[in-house]
């Protein structure tokens, strides 16, 4: 799989997972709020942060022997 369908799997499982525990728990207004929250900033995060890892010493070399 590619990194940017890995990050969409887990972002959405990430955020299925909270839905349906705030769903589950019917907390009040404030803890709503709260598990939006986590439910909606990691995967926000991973998205924003999580780049393509550098290429190698191999790699780069062989991309300038093309």
């Amino acid at each position: 799989m590619q990194l940017e369908h890995i990050k969409m799997t887990i972002s959405g499982a990430w955020v299925l997972t909270a839905l349906v525990i705030t769903i589950m728990v019917h907390p009040p207004t404030m803890g709503a709020i709260l598990l939006g929250s986590l439910g909606l900033l990691p995967p926000l995060v991973m998205l924003l942060v999580w780049d393509h890892p550098a290429p190698t010493m191999s790699e780069s070399i062989n991309e300038a022997r093309r």
